[in-house]
């Protein structure tokens, strides 16, 4: 009889365990599921901060915090909601609820490097911020800074609990930015580069879900980045003139508004909306460089729609003439249509300001750029907005990431989409993380956080593979001494467009830089460029497998972009004896130095995701090993 127990009970035991099994697995994919939910709130909190501080929302700011919520700088600290929402009332918005007529306050929040705690209930992340402020007539301001962000999951969803800022540079408009040597304390890093590679801890939910569950919200949030590239990439085309490819992110029926000035309908509609940005393409000396940041993203139930709220800075002009600064709101509608590609199907603009760069914001034009003759809209009702009257911000019904739909949810589950989904965070966080490192001079951080058998190209060398070879390069290039308090080039990264391959385990990105150096000596100067990045999962860690730069331009303050030496760049070139010295083990991908006022080719390592047309210089997966 005993035996006869033990082998039932043994039956027993092996009957249940594929079903133990499958429960774990389904309790490990729900946390997989909520935690890159979270991290998709976090950063929608983020963004919402942003939005809000533009329309001077200071009580649907502080919804944002937790009860007992901390604001910290060098020069001291704001403690519980109700105090912080008076402090940002106070100094951000001159005491007044709203913003009020011909005040500007742009707070841009971008490259994110979100690390979530080993429960998933509390998380930290790093962000840059660019504030640019001004009284129309009287006074423009710049501040920027890094801010390290505690986290909390309260009843209510994701609320920030603390904000630690550390300001790196500031100064009126007239001057340009600059900072303080002898003040000057950097953000300590709370990520290692293996934490900045975790998207998702390891844990299991408490509550498994079903299998259709994981699905549906996997499908959700894939989708969610899958739209959310559609928009970077109209921004992309935008810097370059590429009006046919970003008419044709359009969806037939699509409706174009601008605020001011009317109405556009369809991809022609469209074309005729880009006129105003001048012909197709670059002339030489052009500059259209239209940076889309902050996103805040929405997704509907029923995985079919999406709303991407950014603010578009525009900086233009023609070399040897005259510069333009100018900030709009851009809402994004996407819809995914029964061929499952998304599309465009509604943009709102609201055109915030309009300056020359001489001038500077604190002497507006009026904000919304003229219509040429033939690319009037189809409807013109409409009265201008600007400095004249305050601005439309998009108030977040809710910090939810996912949206109730007005119909039966019914989400059509994408195979492996969990992991596909992850792959769009992880590429973020790494490439925002290696900004972060280069501007501390880390270069062992910087090099532990590319892949064993990673590339890297480095400014007028070369490119050098292997994680040893990468971090040899920095050392012999920049030593190991830090930086130097005087000088600070902060790299800005923001903008993604991530490709993903193998199934979510690897993919390549495109970035935007954005880079503002400060001097304690003098006013600043800037890098534009772009960075195409590879990504792969490395023992279970996002690292960088390749690095690609192209500076497109640099400017000093004082001349901006439209006073740039043609030759400057030039300077920051060796000799090939210096470049011999370093060995590198292959050539750079692109142009040596920016090639501004000169108009040079830009790879895309993407076709449009809409019409599928291929760029004019397609960049493929490398080893690194590249010929001339």
């Amino acid at each position: 009889m005993v035996v006869i127990r033990w082998l039932a009970l043994a039956m027993a035991a092996l009957l249940l365990a594929p079903q133990t099994a499958a429960a774990q697995d389904l309790a490990v994919q729900t946390a997989q599921a909520e935690d890159l939910t979270s991290v998709r709130e976090i950063k929608r909190v983020q963004a919402a901060l942003g939005h809000l501080a533009i329309g001077g929302r200071w009580e649907n700011i502080g919804a944002l915090f937790t009860d007992d919520a901390v604001l910290q700088w060098n020069a001291g600290e704001v403690r519980g909601r109700s105090a912080i929402i008076a402090h940002l009332r106070d100094n951000q918005g001159g005491g007044a609820d709203g913003m009020a007529v011909g005040r500007m306050n742009l707070r841009l929040f971008i490259s994110p490097v979100i690390t979530l705690a080993a429960d998933g209930r509390s998380a930290t992340g790093r962000w840059h911020e660019v504030a640019m402020m001004a009284q129309a007539g009287v006074s423009a301001d710049w501040a920027g800074g890094t801010h390290v962000v505690q986290y909390r999951l309260t009843d209510d969803g994701w609320r920030i609990a603390e904000m630690r800022y550390f300001p790196q540079f500031a100064g009126p408009y007239a001057d340009g930015w600059s900072h303080d040597a002898a003040t000057l304390v950097r953000a300590p890093y709370h990520y290692t580069p293996d934490q900045a590679g975790v998207v998702i801890p390891q844990r299991r939910a408490s509550r498994p879900q079903t299998q259709a569950e994981i699905d549906t919200r996997a499908s959700l949030l894939l989708g969610a980045s899958r739209a959310q590239n559609l928009v970077a990439a109209f921004g992309y085309y935008l810097d370059r003139g590429m009006f046919d490819d970003a008419a044709e992110l359009f969806a037939p029926g699509a409706s174009i508004r601008v605020q001011g000035q009317g109405v556009w309908s369809g991809p022609d509609g469209a074309r005729r909306l880009l006129s105003r940005f001048g012909t197709p393409g670059l002339d030489e000396g052009e500059m259209n460089d239209h940076p889309l940041l902050m996103p805040l993203v929405n997704v509907g139930a029923d995985g079919n729609s999406v709303i991407v709220n950014v603010v578009e800075l525009g900086m233009e002009g023609q070399h040897g003439g005259t510069g333009y600064w100018s900030a709009a709101l851009v809402d994004f509608r996407l819809v995914r249509a029964e061929d499952g590609i998304w599309r465009i199907a509604a943009m709102q603009r609201v055109p915030l300001m309009r300056s020359t760069y001489q001038d500077g914001w604190a002497h507006p034009l009026p904000a919304s750029l003229p219509v040429p003759a033939g690319g009037e809209p189809d409807s013109a009702r409409e009265r201008e907005v600007g400095f004249d009257a305050a601005p439309t911000v998009v108030m977040p019904s809710s910090l939810s990431l996912i949206a109730p739909s007005a119909r039966e949810a019914v989400v059509a589950p994408v195979p492996g989409a969990l992991a596909m989904a992850e792959a769009f965070d992880g590429a973020e966080n790494v490439s925002n993380a290696y900004g972060y490192y280069i501007d501390q001079f880390a270069w062992r951080d910087t090099a532990a956080i590319f892949a064993r058998d990673g590339w890297k190209e480095l400014s007028y060398i070369g490119t050098f593979i292997g994680r040893d070879r990468v971090l040899a390069s920095l050392i012999q290039r920049y030593g190991e001494g830090g930086p130097n308090d005087a000088m600070q080039a902060i790299h800005q990264k923001t903008q993604p467009y991530v490709t993903v391959m193998d199934g979510g385990q690897r993919a390549m990105v495109r970035t935007r830089l954005m880079q503002m150096n400060s001097s304690a000596s003098g006013p600043g100067s800037w890098i534009a460029g772009i960075y195409e990045n590879q990504v792969v999962k490395e023992g279970g860690i996002w690292r960088i497998h390749g690095m690609d730069l192209d500076y497109v331009w640099l400017a000093d303050y004082a001349s901006g972009w439209t006073g740039i030496d043609p030759a400057g760049s030039a300077r920051f070139g060796v000799s090939d004896d210096v470049i011999a010295e370093f060995a590198p083990d292959a050539p750079l991908r692109g142009e040596t130095f920016a090639p501004f006022p000169r108009i040079a080719p830009v790879g895309f390592h993407f076709a449009n995701p809409v019409s599928g047309r291929e760029p004019a210089v397609r960049l493929r997966w490398s080893d690194g090993h590249r010929g001339p």
